[in-house]
């Protein structure tokens, strides 16, 4: 993450008083703001990747604003919505997630989009009006008032712990599981959601082993796990590149009616041309998008343990991982860039969205009913052993 080109987020010295004012319907709320911080952490906001320090704590996090960790990197983020305010989201060391939140008729919704690594979340009782969502490549958790967390192996396994109230987890074949107080929700590469029985309170030692031993059946495999994403990013990498180019070409009308001053007017009928006029090129990068960052950040994961000797292999007859890994290297800076410049794409298009609907303060979804296809490897890929009910605790 380090040799990345990053603009150092700046604030005054002092700041007297700290408050929100709603110039008008249309104004953008925070979804949370951190209160706790340390290591590398960057943050993707409005095109550029910004570099947080220390001094950060209190930043206010926006809708797509990606926060990534680096191998000793840990953030804390509160929410502080309306009826979510007090809900805390720990984000562990080599994660990366941003927020997808919606409000369609005095319902709320929020998404949280995880490409990588772990999220643990204390949640504050929902009403009945408001729904939160983790989202991975393979699974889709529902919170429902609950101290959970879901953890992402290097190989796209998912484990969802709850040590308090209850999450509903469903996978891209709507098979669906719930995990709870003794009893653990996971989604192996390549396989189908199931459940183990664990003991009342061994939640945490669980994920533990859980963690240990995904990273055995990792090393084991490499070499399927590491064709398999590969592979996947290969084909998703043209299409994501033709989307972005096509977007790019409407970059420059985004940015003129998309910002908040552009839109604190409220409703105008400019705005519906200009909706119509920008909407195919954003549903042609929403096909692709959450396959491909998904795609990145796996191979992202996958990079490190390959500078290991981990997992080499031969991608397809003529490309070796080495090649593949050597030019995912050379450009990964500019397509992490391009999805920073995506996501800033993103969120001027919702804002226009908005302005273009008559007396409306909704704030729409751009992922809400996407359905993502899966992990890349199928069946037959190393599952291991797991226990069904009981594990060596010795292990720890």
């Amino acid at each position: 993450m380090k040799n990345i080109n990053r603009k150092k987020l700046i604030f005054p010295a002092v700041v007297a008083v700290l408050f929100f004012v709603s110039v008008s319907a249309f104004a953008l709320e925070a979804i949370g703001r951190i209160v706790y911080l340390e290591g590398v952490v960057d943050l993707q906001r409005d095109g550029d990747i910004l570099e947080l320090w220390d001094s950060d704590i209190g930043l206010e996090i926006y809708n797509y604003d990606l926060i990534e960790t680096g191998y000793d990197g840990f953030v804390e983020i509160e929410l502080t919505g309306q009826r979510s305010r007090g809900t805390k989201v720990k984000v562990e060391n080599q994660t990366a997630f941003y927020f997808d939140a919606a409000r369609i008729a005095g319902d709320s919704k929020t998404n949280v989009m995880m490409m990588s690594g772990a999220l643990s979340f204390k949640v504050q009782r929902l009403t009945g009006n408001e729904e939160l969502n983790v989202k991975t490549e393979s699974t889709v958790m529902g919170v429902r008032g609950t101290d959970f967390r879901v953890q992402r192996a290097p190989e796209g396994s998912v484990l969802v712990t709850c040590v308090e109230g209850k999450v509903a987890c469903e996978d891209d074949r709507k098979m669906e599981r719930f995990a709870m107080p003794g009893s653990i929700v996971e989604k192996k590469s390549g396989s189908i959601l199931s459940r183990v029985e664990i003991d009342v309170g061994d939640e945490n030692l669980y994920g533990m082993y859980w963690t240990g031993k995904r990273e055995e059946i990792f090393r084991a495999g490499a070499e399927t796990f590491v064709k398999g994403y590969a592979v996947q990013y290969v084909n998703y990498l043209p299409r994501f590149l033709e989307a972005f180019e096509n977007l790019s070409l409407i970059a420059d009308v985004l940015e003129t009616y998309g910002r908040e001053d552009s839109v604190s007017a409220g409703f105008s009928s400019r705005m519906i041309t200009v909706k119509a006029e920008t909407t195919d090129e954003l549903i042609m990068m929403r096909s692709i998008l959450p396959l491909f960052e998904h795609a990145f950040y796996a191979v992202q994961v996958l990079e490190e343990y390959h500078a290991q000797g981990i997992g080499l292999t031969r991608i397809n007859p003529g490309l070796t991982s080495d090649d593949f890994f050597t030019d995912f290297a050379q450009n990964k800076n500019d397509i992490k860039n391009k999805l920073a410049d995506v996501r800033h794409y993103i969120k001027l298009y919702v804002n226009i969205s908005r302005a273009a609907t008559p007396g409306s303060q909704d704030q729409p979804s751009f992922f809400d009913d996407v359905i993502m296809s899966g992990n890349p490897m199928g069946s037959g890929v190393p599952q291991g052993n797991m226990p069904q009910g009981g594990f060596p605790k010795t292990n720890f």
